[in-house]
């Protein structure tokens, strides 16, 4: 996979995690773009080639937004 294919495929991982995540997503939990990106690369750096843009990868940047951002998981109580 060549930098640009993998720019491409990052940038519409992104789009999905916010479409999920987001705070008008499926699962509002007051993502931004920015926090979605450190997120992801936060990901990259652990998981490196392993990372294939799926749904697993999304429910990991969902994690990674929950232990590194102090995001909260919509239903999940916060004590």
């Amino acid at each position: 996979m060549n930098i640009t294919e993998i720019a491409k495929r990052t940038t519409e991982f992104v789009v999905y995690v916010h479409e999920f995540y987001g705070p008008e997503g499926i699962y509002p939990m007051g993502a931004t773009i920015g926090t979605i990106c450190s997120a992801t690369q936060t990901l990259l750096e652990r998981e490196g080639t392993n990372v294939q843009f799926d749904s697993l990868d999304r429910e990991r940047v969902r994690d990674i937004m929950i232990e590194e951002h102090g995001l909260v998981f919509p239903g999940e109580d916060t004590v």
